[in-house]
């Protein structure tokens, strides 16, 4: 047995594990393996090899199987029961390396195995990934024109190497963002390059297809790129900085949070400062109601800031706690708060609240604070830890439908797209899933209001308002929507 059957036989890690999506390339895999396991040979590599059977129509599933048969424990296949195409299998494939480093590659020998080690050595330079920057006349013409021009647009958008493609060998971090990424059309290329992880290509010269067609027909091929494009044009356009789409939890959570708080804590903010408004009583009174908070209930108002909201629910008796992110607005609260009421606040992420709060609370409630934050599921999912079992999990935000707070957005200043853009994720579609996502259970959206602040809080306007609200024509643009479910 050579040193590198022996290691990979004994269980210990691989210097490289390759993934390599197989659709219809019955022909084509036997040999690969060979000039893979002729390159690592060469350049003294411990190895394993991942072919993904993305359901294949021919013969590849009987050779891959007779592969990892006569070449294990190096080879191993993962058998898909139904087609999901090629970046879904990288991803099933990607989920069982166990080398540090990983190499993804087609299974067509239109890439050259033979380029790996130029591969490694970018890694070794201290590049996340490095792309085989595609050359050559490997696709006619039009083919090859198209995939410049998606190629392009895709760079422009998040930064991937104009050049890249399905060819790259990357090291742990990204395989790590890759896993993380929750997109229901993955396009492993474009996940990438949002990652935020430095990149780079080297050009590789690439084969023209030996025999057979493509698997992806010309409308296949649009619509993937279409659907990338459109991916990665939505990620720009909810303003999200590169690294995103799946950057390891702890890192994205990490640069969001010192974002919101450096947004909130440079200016004192008028429209956050704590006052005993009509406009702001009714907030918490349809809050409340829509809570069915009893007497006596322990609440935790999340995201609690300077107060605006915190005092007025301690004034109407609730049990009221205060959780923030930003000890600088905790302490503004605070001088709000003396002589007025004792509310016990705690400094914390709302993704890692402390222990000792963990099922403690009958009602975990916020007022404005969903659309600031990175990951509703993430964050409904740690918010439930809090709740006593039947505990309500209940949110006052801004309408995404309403078209006033985009008007505000743009003049007000209080407000900006930088710190508001969550606002349109506060709809039906984003946030009932979630909430399931999450393993909250009963949930149920209402909304209300009509006037703005100016108006609402004079005596007519709330009578006007009480009865525009229930106008069924407009009834889902009122501009607030109150949010519950239930630890159940």
């Amino acid at each position: 047995m050579s040193a590198l059957s022996a290691a990979s036989a004994h269980g210990t890690c691989p210097d490289i594990s390759f993934v390599i999506p197989v659709y219809g390339n019955a022909g084509t895999v036997a040999d690969l393996y060979h000039r893979l396991a002729a390159t690592c040979a060469a350049s003294v590599l411990s190895y394993e090899v991942i072919f993904v059977d993305d359901a294949s129509p021919d013969e590849s599933m009987r050779v891959l199987g007779r592969l990892a048969v006569d070449f294990a424990p190096q080879v191993s296949v993962v058998p898909l029961a139904r087609n999901g195409g090629q970046h879904r299998a990288v991803l099933a494939g990607l989920a069982r390396v166990r080398g540090s480093r990983v190499v993804v590659m087609d299974a067509d020998l239109q890439d050259p195995p033979e380029a790996v080690p130029r591969l490694l050595r970018g890694l070794d330079q201290g590049y996340a990934a490095v792309f085989a920057g595609r050359r050559g006349r490997y696709e006619s013409i039009g083919r090859l024109l198209t995939s410049r021009v998606f190629k392009t647009l895709l760079h422009w958008l998040c930064r991937v190497p104009a050049d890249a493609g399905m060819f790259v060998a990357m090291d742990h971090r990204v395989v790590e963002v890759l896993l993380d990424a929750r997109e229901p059309h993955p396009f492993v290329v474009s996940l990438i390059g949002a990652s935020g992880l430095p990149l780079t290509s080297i050009p590789v010269e690439r084969a023209a297809r030996e025999g057979g067609g493509s698997a992806y027909s010309s409308r296949k091929r649009l619509a993937t790129a279409l659907r990338a494009l459109g991916t990665a044009a939505a990620w720009r356009w909810r303003g999200r900085d590169p690294g995103f789409a799946a950057a390891p939890a702890g890192d994205a959570r990490e640069a969001h949070n010192r974002r919101q708080r450096a947004y909130y804590e440079s200016v004192s903010k008028r429209n956050m400062l704590p006052s005993g408004s009509p406009y702001l009583r009714r907030h918490v009174e349809e809050l409340l109601c829509f809570a069915e908070v009893a007497p006596g209930e322990r609440v935790l108002e999340v995201g609690c800031g300077m107060g605006r909201y915190t005092l007025l629910l301690a004034e109407r008796g609730v049990a009221v706690e205060g959780l923030d992110l930003s000890p600088v607005l905790l302490d503004r609260l605070r001088s709000f708060s003396r002589g007025v009421a004792e509310v016990p606040l705690h400094c914390a992420d709302i993704a890692d609240p402390p222990v000792s709060l963990l099922g403690g609370f009958d009602v975990v409630a916020g007022l404005f604070v969903l659309h600031h934050l990175r990951d509703l599921e993430e964050a409904f999912r740690s918010l439930g830890r809090l709740l006593r079992p039947g505990g309500r999990l209940v949110f006052l935000e801004p309408n995404a439908l309403n078209p006033l707070f985009y008007v505000q957005m743009a003049v007000k200043p209080g407000m900006t797209w930088k710190g508001d853009r969550g606002i349109v994720n506060m709809r039906r579609g984003v946030v009932l899933p979630a909430l399931e996502r999450a393993g909250l259970g009963r949930a149920r959206l209402a909304r209300f209001g009509f006037f703005p602040p100016f108006l609402a809080n004079r005596r007519w306007g709330r009578r006007l308002e009480s009865w525009l609200e229930r106008v069924p024509v407009w009834r889902s643009l009122l501009p607030f929507l109150l949010v519950r479910a239930e630890r159940v």
